[in-house]
């Protein structure tokens, strides 16, 4: 039995690209692939690690047909040259028990031959019912997930969701890892409703470009759409960070340092760091100072404002923290002792990190 249809095959491509995103490696051969559906003359792709769903719709013409690919990044390479009206014929050989199925691509002289699998194997895609919803930039939510996802960290088995998210509450996007803090803040949106992420899930939403988007919320699910692609994830049970709360009000402290200087100076640093598991560099009035197991090491950073407290910090970390204004000028450095929170932000930005010192242990004082 053969089943053909007809689409755009530049449309095919760019759509099959996308939901690629999402693939992840996985010991059941359907997730690591794109399911492709052709239903009353819409083409559905889409691809999903169970988590996070990505779909794109395109038009198509003709028989309603479905399949699981075997080798989907073979097929995007072989699609990626085609242009024009691309033919998509789906062959059915075997018996109920032992079906086989080939899908044949052409697009004017060019054509491909590949195995594919049974739509039946992949996952079903769970209803979705919309609690609450409100409208969004997706360029614009994007810059302010990068700005922070930095200080999330990745998702393994045992770390804990508020420590591998990002978090929208309020008029901040956040994200933290118990040791780090980065927060980007808009006075003008405030979030109707506040919600986590994974930092995968949402990076996704560079996906959708400059366009407006739609933010939908479910039990347990947040989906976002422009009515083509639609990105579906599923948001952790747990209780958001009060950010707000986080950032001190005052400080006995502020001078202000220029980023690229400081950087540079980090990264002279970090060359001689490479085997330490966790760096540690102590400041005071500008003057790097780092201890480590092949000697002492020295540099130096111009600072505009009077800086008498001593604190140290994690090499790596503090980079983190600095990247996210590498743009800028200059930054302050706000303090108020040596163990409590330095916090990092820029004149004119509405963005701030905020970085755990560590302990001046003997060894950092000594050096």
């Amino acid at each position: 039995m053969s089943k053909k249809a007809m689409i755009d095959a530049k449309a095919f491509f760019e759509g099959l690209d996308q939901v690629s995103k999402a693939l992840q490696k996985s010991s059941y051969p359907a997730l690591s692939e794109v399911s492709v559906s052709v239903e009353d003359g819409v083409c559905i792709l889409t691809a999903t690690d169970l988590d996070t769903w990505l779909t794109k719709r395109i038009p198509a013409q003709g028989d309603d047909l479905a399949f699981v690919f075997t080798r989907t990044r073979e097929v995007a390479k072989a699609c990626r040259l085609f242009d024009g009206t691309l033919m998509l014929e789906l062959e059915e050989t075997g018996s109920e028990k032992s079906k086989e199925w080939r899908l044949f691509m052409r697009c004017g002289t060019r054509a491909a031959q590949f195995d594919v699998m049974d739509p039946e194997l992949y996952p079903v895609y769970q209803s979705f019912e919309t609690e609450s919803s409100f409208s969004a930039n997706a360029a614009a939510l994007y810059a302010r997930v990068e700005r922070v996802s930095y200080a999330a960290l990745d998702a393994t088995p045992n770390a804990q969701p508020r420590r591998t998210s990002i978090q929208f509450s309020g008029p901040y996007v956040f994200a933290l890892d118990g040791n780090q803090l980065a927060c980007d803040t808009d006075p003008a949106f405030i979030f109707p409703r506040s919600f986590t992420a994974s930092k995968g899930a949402v990076s996704h939403l560079k996906l959708f470009g400059k366009q407006d988007v739609r933010i939908e919320f479910g039990k347990g699910r947040v989906r976002i759409s422009d009515g083509v692609l639609t990105l579906d994830f599923h948001i952790p049970s747990m209780d958001l960070y009060a950010v707000d709360k986080a950032i001190p009000q005052s400080y006995v402290e502020v001078f202000a340092v220029s980023p690229k200087d400081f950087l540079r100076e980090l990264k002279y640093l970090k060359g001689f760091a490479a085997k330490e598991r966790r760096p540690y560099v102590r400041f005071r009035a500008g003057e790097l100072v780092m201890p480590v197991s092949s000697g002492t090491y020295r540099a130096a950073v111009q600072c505009v404002g009077e800086n008498r407290i001593a604190f140290a910090f994690d090499l790596n970390r503090m980079i983190d923290a600095l990247r996210q204004f590498k743009d800028a000028p200059s930054v302050q450095i706000k303090i108020n002792s040596a163990v409590s929170p330095v916090l990092i932000e820029a004149e004119g930005r509405s963005d701030l990190a905020l970085v755990c010192p560590i302990r001046l242990s003997e060894k950092l004082m000594a050096a």
